[in-house]
């Protein structure tokens, strides 16, 4: 079971301040969190250690700070160096997240720096930055920013991301000759224009395995299936043939050396087995070749063929489309 948190938190509170909050009554209770006419404490809210090159707008624990590139303390990143060309702007909600609080247990003013690990919700633009180092992030395929080669970026990070849209979402590379840097963008190795999707942050060697293109792997199976098609008509051919020798050899005679009679089949041996070799290659192989057959047709009908744009449901998934291509999503 997850860990759960309390929807008011009073150990947040400094000694002096929850000692003024336990004499009050109920109605001085609610006022204390803002409720009717009363104020809210921030008790909640460290406070935020600006420099004279950022406009701060804050309200409780939200901020929109504006300035240069800062991802923690205020000499960090290229900003901190007071460098040209990395105006950021940083978004927060709840600084600090669940361990956010005014002041210490010693009663100290909590100062804080941005905070890209525990910060809860962040929306961070930089003009110039080292995104992929700040926040910790796998490098995949498309490798990480450093500080020679950092990049424009918008950073989000919260708990939960929900990217809502009306009518759909595009992720596009590669729009431009060159990067916000003046960096030309080469076609020498595409794979740095690539879409990672990396969960649990594991980039490790086998981890990323590339998209499968879902018309080729389509047209793949499609192959496959009429190259079975083919090897079960072959056999069908093999059994047929094989099943005139059998018939043959059930009537087959020797003639006798007396005077070139010709004699009887081998009741005894021959025949009894042959009948019942006969009857196994009918029952247990002609029969089950054209069950196969049918089986490998729908196979084909059911997940690489939309004939007339009806994909085959199954009914006992919930009605899901077996159809194994997406009439939503793609790649390249």
């Amino acid at each position: 079971m997850g860990k759960t948190t309390r929807a008011i938190n009073l150990s947040k509170l400094p000694p002096t301040t929850r000692a003024f909050y336990d004499g009050l009554d109920a109605v001085g209770k609610a006022h204390f969190f803002g409720f009717g006419d009363g104020s809210r404490s921030d008790f909640d809210v460290p406070d935020y250690i600006t420099t004279n090159v950022e406009d701060v707008r804050s309200k409780g624990n939200s901020f929109i700070v504006l300035g240069l590139d800062r991802p923690n303390n205020i000499l960090s990143g290229f900003g901190g160096q007071r460098n040209s060309h990395c105006a950021a702007i940083d978004i927060v909600a709840g600084r600090l997240g669940n361990l956010a609080a005014k002041q210490d247990g010693a009663g100290k003013l909590n100062l804080v720096d941005p905070n890209f690990k525990l910060d809860a919700a962040r929306i961070y633009l930089s003009q110039r930055s080292n995104p992929d180092y700040h926040f910790g992030l796998a490098a995949g395929t498309v490798g990480n920013t450093t500080l020679k080669s950092p990049r424009s970026t918008v950073a989000m990070k919260a708990d939960t991301l929900r990217f809502i849209a009306r009518e759909n979402i595009k992720l596009v590379t590669k729009t431009d000759r060159k990067n916000s840097q003046g960096g030309d963008l080469t076609d020498l190795d595409k794979s740095l224009f690539g879409i990672n999707l990396i969960a649990m942050n594991d980039d490790r060697p086998g981890a990323l395995q590339p998209l499968v293109k879902g018309n080729n792997l389509n047209e793949c199976l499609k192959e496959i299936v009429a190259s079975i098609h083919t090897l079960r008509g072959l056999f069908k051919n093999f059994v047929t043939y094989d099943r005139e020798l059998t018939q043959t050899l059930l009537t087959h005679k020797h003639y006798s050396p007396f005077f070139g009679i010709p004699t009887s089949p081998s009741l005894d041996e021959l025949v009894p087995k042959g009948v019942e070799v006969l009857i196994n290659k009918i029952t247990n192989v002609e029969v089950q070749l054209e069950t196969h057959g049918t089986s490998l047709v729908g196979v084909q009908q059911n997940y690489l063929e939309a004939p007339g744009g009806a994909e085959t449901v199954d009914i006992g998934g919930g009605g899901q489309s077996l159809f194994i291509l997406s009439k939503y999503n793609h790649t390249n």
